[in-house]
């Protein structure tokens, strides 16, 4: 299989993947966030996994610019689920994750 057709196929892997824990995997999506830290770096990367989305703005700086940024659907919200989302992509991502969640977010959760 050529590269650019293996790479389509995990990137429709992860986009299924995602789309099910969402929709039937809500906890483990809750939990997850938890864990996650960092901050979106606006580079557009996740808006063009498998194809580009129609709502990305590209800025002459380079950076990129969600146009339905507070309407956005939840699976673009939720990007980076997991550490899987971030094994899938070539990308260097400003999200990360720890394994336990911080001080913070445990104030926030309760």
């Amino acid at each position: 299989m050529p590269f650019p057709l293996k790479k389509k196929v995990k990137q429709a892997a992860g986009k299924a993947r995602r789309f099910v824990q969402l929709r039937f995997r809500k906890h483990f999506v809750a939990s997850q966030t938890s864990l996650r830290q960092g901050a979106c770096r606006p580079c557009g990367k996740c808006c063009e996994l498998l194809f580009r989305c129609p709502f990305l703005l590209r800025i002459e700086d380079g950076s990129s610019i969600c146009s339905i940024y507070e309407g956005r659907p939840g699976q673009c919200a939720a990007f980076p689920i997991s550490t899987k989302c971030l094994a899938d992509i070539d990308y260097t991502c400003g999200f990360n994750f720890v394994s336990e969640p911080s001080e913070a977010t445990k104030k926030q959760a309760s």
